[in-house]
């Protein structure tokens, strides 16, 4: 591309020439002067014309009288920038332009160190060194530039910046962390196509993917989501995910909810969108994907959108846009609610976004957290990745730089950690000199000790059915987190194959609620709050309802009281809360709250505790808004154990909660 005045940036460029020049030799600045002239001969020609020959030639002639007005004095700083920006300007169109235009700004600066004009030689000599990886020239040229006695805080505070990544990339590589990636196999990474973007379900057995073919890239065009199952422990033939995603155009980066039922993806091309790129959303309905649909404007704007990342539970998205208008690319957060409207998207406070480029959000399944890249926070240079822990209050922590020699001087974008948090994947991408992309693989590592996350994640799957005739159902199943009564995530059984999967996070104690009208109300509880990820593998739970009849009971098994009381712990009411909305989704429904003890102490005083904890459950749904005629309570005491009084598990199981059908 043709540049001319702006190719120097910020810098003040045409003031230069009020100044007096470096050398005193007349030739020098004959040849100088001439050189100006052809420039200015430049601004006469329309670019939008034909005359771009003509304009090309003006820079050549005036390169040579540059170069003349060199050899005349070889200390001549103007010449010397002027070359420089000249080569710049054109370096994308003669490779050997790259190595002259350094070299021009370097002379000018060991011509006269101190002298003003050369804060711009510095400065772009800071840069091109620190996108090369050396970070000796880095600080030599940053050191430099803070030498000047006219530097803007802008300049100066860029040149702080940098030292840091230097002293951060110094020490980051004297304790280098075990990183082995490894592509993943010929059947994934095809050599005709370019593959980027993975995304892997919470089970791992399905991968996503864009990949567009090599013949394509240059006309930026035929991007498409692939998908890829394993089976057997190897990873089948990718397909393109649908055809109704799929088309002619591009179909960019792409998330999958970790159950791989609800896929949003970036469109660029072709469809009716808001702006130059849109997010959409497909659902999946047993093998089938639904017709995309925009997410509409309170998460789409008129500028650019894209890189999405879902939550487990695929209520919680987080993407990248440059709607802010400063130049700059932020990463974006949007929630979906019971009815499945998204909410209005807004940027991710500090310390996430800076004032930099931020890119490829990455939540994990532990819906805590984050990994991004950014070349805002200090790290090895360009984009380097980071990760951020979610706090409790809703902040996030300081990001963390995950390290040399995950990152290094080259941009470092898009990471997927797998649930677990045992291994990592990413695109190894290569370009060309012109900034085209040549290649793209998919990488498999383990993720290194020093970075592992905080919370882990594992799954429960299955499937749920009708427990008389075992044909799937689409309930409502609801995950809360026992330690704060919070809902962690939610969603509804799959309608044609009642699959259903759900993400739980190491050291957490669960309640699993599923509700279907007509169906009697199933609560489960899963307690892993003892175990670490290490600790218990995946759990396998296929879920069956039985439809409501009259004198069939079922436990409330997430009702707790401390031995000997009958009030409701805090954490009972999330089961609570869940068995109200089941009773106002069947209006239909009456029932008998019945207390229950073990044999353990006096019958009379097991009979009247057992009241009170039917009480105390009753009181709360009449809280709730159930009506008083739709419900009685009674305590049975130990007349009607479950499970013989012989061992402490056993008598747990009697010390319950039960709701009978009237």
């Amino acid at each position: 591309m043709l540049r001319f005045c702006f190719i120097v940036c910020f810098f003040a460029y045409c003031n230069a020439f009020a100044q007096k020049y470096s050398t005193q030799n007349k030739a020098a600045i004959s040849y100088y002067e001439k050189a100006q002239d052809e420039l200015r001969r430049t601004l006469d020609y329309d670019l939008k014309t034909k005359q771009r020959q003509k304009i090309e030639n003006r820079y050549d002639e005036a390169a040579e009288y540059l170069e003349k007005a060199i050899r005349k004095d070889p200390k001549f700083v103007e010449a010397h920038l002027e070359l420089a920006r000249i080569y710049e300007a054109f370096r994308f169109q003669n490779p050997a332009y790259f190595e002259k235009y350094i070299y021009h700004y370097e002379q000018a600066i060991k011509a006269a160190p101190q002298n003003p004009k050369n804060m711009e030689a510095a400065w772009v000599l800071m840069k091109h060194y620190l996108a090369k990886g050396n970070y000796n020239k880095t600080q030599k040229f940053a050191e430099q530039l803070l030498q000047f006695t006219n530097i803007t805080e802008k300049l100066k505070q860029e040149a702080e910046f940098n030292l840091k990544i230097v002293a951060f990339a110094q020490e980051q590589m004297q304790k280098p962390l075990d990183f082995k990636p490894k592509p993943l196999p010929a059947v994934i990474n095809r050599k005709d196509y370019i593959q980027e973007f993975p995304s892997l379900t919470a089970d791992q057995e399905m991968l996503i993917f864009t990949a567009v073919p090599k013949s394509e890239i240059r006309k930026g065009t035929g991007e498409d989501i692939f998908v890829s199952y394993k089976k057997n422990g190897n990873w089948s033939e990718p397909q393109s995910i649908s055809p109704r995603i799929n088309t002619q155009a591009n179909e960019g980066t792409c998330a999958i909810s970790a159950d791989g039922r609800t896929l949003v993806f970036a469109a660029c091309q072709d469809r009716r969108g808001i702006g130059s790129c849109d997010l959409y959303i497909s659902e999946k309905i047993g093998e089938e994907w639904t017709e995309p649909v925009n997410l509409g404007p309170k998460v789409n704007s008129t500028e650019w959108d894209s890189q999405p990342s879902l939550s487990a539970d695929g209520k919680t998205l987080y993407f990248v846009s440059d709607r802010n208008k400063r130049n700059r690319n932020d990463i974006y957060v949007a929630y979906r609610n019971a009815q499945g409207e998204w909410s209005q998207a807004v940027p991710l406070p500090a310390p996430i976004n800076t004032f930099y480029d931020e890119f490829s959000p990455f939540i994990h399944p532990n819906g805590k957290t984050l990994f991004f890249a950014s070349n805002g926070h200090v790290g090895m240079g360009g984009l380097d990745l980071f990760f951020s822990e979610k706090q409790n209050d809703g902040s996030w922590s300081e990001p963390k730089n995950l390290g040399y020699p995950i990152n290094n001087y080259l941009d470092q974008v898009s990471l997927f950690v797998t649930a677990d948090g045992k291994k990592g994947f990413y695109a190894d991408r290569k370009f060309d000199s012109n900034g085209i992309e040549e290649s793209g693989i998919i990488m498999e590592f383990e993720i290194p000790a020093p970075i592992a996350i905080s919370t882990r994640t594992q799954y429960v799957k299955g499937k749920v059915l009708d427990q008389k005739n075992k044909q799937p159902l689409d309930a409502h199943i609801d995950l809360i987190n026992l330690a704060n009564g919070q809902k962690e995530s939610s969603t509804t059984s799959d309608r044609v194959d009642g699959s259903y999967l759900l993400v739980v996070n190491e050291k957490t104690e669960y309640a699993l609620e599923v509700r279907k009208n007509g169906y009697v109300f199933n609560s489960l509880r899963f307690d892993f709050s003892n175990k670490s990820i290490d600790d218990f593998k995946p759990l396998e739970l296929d879920i069956l309802l039985s439809p409501i009849e009259k004198d069939k009971k079922f436990v409330l098994n997430n009702i707790f009281f401390a031995t000997g009381k009958w009030e409701l712990e805090e954490k009972s009411k999330a089961e609570l809360d869940e068995l109200a909305l089941f009773m106002m989704e069947n209006p239909q429904v009456k029932g008998e709250i019945s207390g229950h003890t073990d044999n353990v102490g006096d019958k009379k005083n097991n009979q009247e505790l057992s009241l009170k904890r039917a009480k105390s459950v009753y009181d709360y749904l009449l809280q709730k808004g159930i009506e008083p005629n739709r419900l009685t309570f009674r305590g049975y005491g130990d007349s009607q154990p479950a499970a013989p009084n012989d061992t402490e598990e056993n008598r747990q199981k009697n010390r319950r909660i039960e709701f009978k059908f009237l």
